[in-house]
This record gives C-alpha cells, structure tokens and sequence, in this order.
C-alpha cells in the first residue's frame, strides 16, 4: 500500500511501484473469472477503466492545480504513485494479450498493421514525453502523458512481434542478456545513480555532461549483473528445482492412483 498517498523525500523506494504491481496482479485474475464468458463486457470494461482514468487524472489535475501549473506535490501523491490512476499501460498489455490468445483473427491484423504503426508509435511516446518536458507540470501533462506513452508503447509491442518487420527476425547481441537483467537494474538503478551524482559532484564532473551519463550507464549495469548472478538468477534456479520435484510428486501420486 506504499503507493497510497506517497510523497517523494519520505521512505521512499521502489517498493511504491511494487505496490502498484501486487495491486494489479491480486485483482487482475478475479476481474479475469467474471470477464471470461462476458467478452463484450471485457471491451466495455476496458474502455471505461481508460476513460475512467483520463477523467480521474483531469479532476485531480485542477484540484492541484497552482499559477505555475500543477503541483508536483500533489502530482506525486495523487496522480503519479497511485494505480487507480495510472491503468492504461496495464489495460493496454491486458487487451493485447487477450486479443493473441481469443481473437487471432484480429491478432493477424493487427500483425498485417504492422508496418503502419512503428511511426505512430513512436509519435505518441515521444509527444507524451514532449508533454512532460518544461519548467512546470502542465494539465494537459498530467492527463495525457500516461495514456499517449501506453498507446506508444503498445502500438511497438505489436510492431516488435509482427513477422512483417524486420524486429522479429533479426537477432541483436546481447539483447537476451539485457533483457534477463533488466529487472535487476531497475531495482538497483536509483541507488546507482545517486552514488554516481556524488561521485561526479565530488570530482568535479557536470552531472549533464558525456561522461557522467556514460558513467552512470556502465555503473547500473554492472551492479545489476552482480545481483542478477548473485541475488535473481540462483533463486530463480531453485524455485525451478522445486517445481519440478512438485511435478515429479503430482505425476507419481497420479500413477499410483
């Protein structure tokens, strides 16, 4: 419940988006039992959990609303952290999965789309970072950046499994490898980046210039393979050794039934 009403510069971690994470998988396969033999309930649902949030997040917008734009405050604890404002991202991965697995009729054409949808995509991620650029947090920021980033995102998702492009079929060095640390390297990465700040302060090195960036990539990748090796993968290890003999337990009880 870290996410609740979070403020930055209290404990903070990364436990807030964790929260957030637990929040959606405990309701998630519930909202999945009463859906499943409802699908125009399903797309009902979805575009009212949107639509939904794009009305919650304008209402909070003005109720934190100052002269210089919206309160980053206020935008913290009530529009950023929370999930109930923040679903799109998950509603759009939730319907993409679904449409694969129930509907590969529309899955295929959405494949064949393909080749139309990378420069969307890409348009809508950058244009909802454009809005998020500034000295001050706008309205339209703070309704709109989450939704137009998700649709960005998920228009690439399918540019990325389409065998239409070439993102499927080429293979990239060391994309596996990053891909298997990534979730270490979020873990770590901001207390990475703040032992860089202080050694680049510290050295006299321009937190904004090409070495410090450089630096702070090298450094969060090096200490998210060290826990990946050290922390994830071994007790990734174990829980498949102890699946399998929970297999290898139901298999025989069933034989000898």
């Amino acid at each position: 419940m870290q996410n609740i009403a979070l403020h930055g510069g209290t404990a903070f971690s990364h436990a807030w988006s964790l929260a957030v994470e637990d929040q959606f998988y405990l309701v998630l396969p519930l909202l999945l039992l009463v859906l499943y033999p409802r699908p125009r309930a399903s797309v009902t649902i979805a575009c009212i959990i949107i639509l939904s949030g794009i009305a919650l997040r304008t209402i909070l917008a003005f109720q934190n609303l100052t002269e210089m734009g919206v309160s980053f405050r206020g935008f913290q604890a009530w529009i950023y952290y929370p999930t109930w404002t923040r679903l799109d991202p998950l509603v759009f991965g939730v319907a993409l999965a679904a449409i694969e697995k129930f509907r590969p009729q529309w899955w295929q054409r959405l494949m064949n789309c393909a080749p139309w949808l990378w420069l969307p995509g890409l348009a809508a991620v950058a244009f909802g970072l454009y809005l998020g650029e500034g000295d001050y947090l706008s309205v339209a920021a703070a309704i709109w950046q989450f939704p137009f980033i998700a649709l960005g995102m998920a228009a690439l998702l399918i540019c990325a499994l389409s065998p239409r492009l070439p993102f499927r079929r080429v293979a990239i060095p060391g994309a596996a490898f990053i891909a298997s640390i990534a979730y270490s390297a979020y873990l770590i990465q901001k207390l990475v980046i703040h032992f860089v700040a202080q050694f680049c302060t510290t050295h006299d090195i321009a937190l904004t210039s090409v070495p410090a960036l450089v630096l702070v990539e090298i450094c969060v990748y090096a200490f998210a393979t060290a826990l990946f090796f050290a922390v994830e993968r071994p007790f990734l290890q174990l829980r498949h050794r102890i699946a399998r003999r929970e297999l290898a337990a139901v298999a025989k009880a069933v034989a000898d039934f």
